[in-house]
């Protein structure tokens, strides 16, 4: 069912050097089957080409520039937080590759007529383009059966994934100002939402795609950093 409440919106796309995927990734996320006075696509652009930031200042997003000595994903999601400035009621994490289906907002603003503080949105594969992309794209649809599908099943939370998730905006940036981690933030603010005795839920049906990894090394890099992070 449609929700009655039509609430706003920011859609935290934080990047460095995706000069290659931005735009395009900008342009889609304008093309939601919501009010676009109802969402804000906020790219975060951490060393981009000057071309780009010209590019992406041209579109009618709302583009947050941040440099850091040592850059991580939670640094720059505070950064753009502490500077956006309007009343937020959702916010909606993303990564600079990933696309969401057209209906993705509007199913997530309906999940929050039941009170949740965060929900986790069902991220698949862009692509499956050779064995890698492949066994990635496997690997994602197993944990999401296992650790979010498969524990609202059981009545626990769902795990979430550090994109394709959405929460109350106050209480995210609230929560992302305590995070700690140099890699992996996912996980540390699952686990202070769960010692607070918040549930996350999953939406099986609210599909963001995301770009699978396509070499060796790159699939080995991005499973030392999740070790670290467990």
């Amino acid at each position: 069912a449609a929700s009655g409440t039509l609430r706003k919106i920011a859609v935290l796309i934080p990047g460095y050097k995706e000069d290659e995927v931005i735009i395009e990734v900008a342009a889609e996320a304008l093309r939601q089957d919501y009010p676009a006075d109802r969402y804000d696509v906020v790219i975060i652009a951490d060393s981009f080409e000057k071309e780009t930031l010209v590019k992406l200042g041209s579109m009618p997003i709302k583009l947050i520039e941040v440099s850091f000595d040592k850059s991580t994903k939670s640094k720059a999601l505070n950064k753009a937080m502490s500077q956006l400035t309007g009343a937020y009621d959702i916010a909606v994490v993303l990564d600079a590759d990933n696309v969401m289906a057209t209906d993705f907002l509007k199913k997530i603003n309906s999940a929050f007529d039941k009170h949740y503080m965060a929900v986790q949105g069902h991220r698949t594969a862009k692509n499956v383009n050779n064995s890698w992309a492949i066994l990635d794209a496997i690997s994602e649809e197993i944990n999401n059966n296992i650790f979010r599908k498969g524990h609202r099943v059981l009545g626990l939370s769902s795990a979430i994934i550090g994109s394709g998730m959405a929460f109350r905006y106050d209480y995210f940036k609230a929560l992302m100002a305590t995070v700690t981690a140099v890699g992996g933030f996912d996980k540390e603010i699952e686990l202070k939402m769960l010692k607070e005795g918040y549930s996350i839920a999953y939406l099986e049906d609210a599909v963001v795609y995301d770009e699978k990894v396509q070499k060796a090394d790159v699939f080995g890099t991005q499973r030392r950093r999740w070790l670290s992070a467990q």
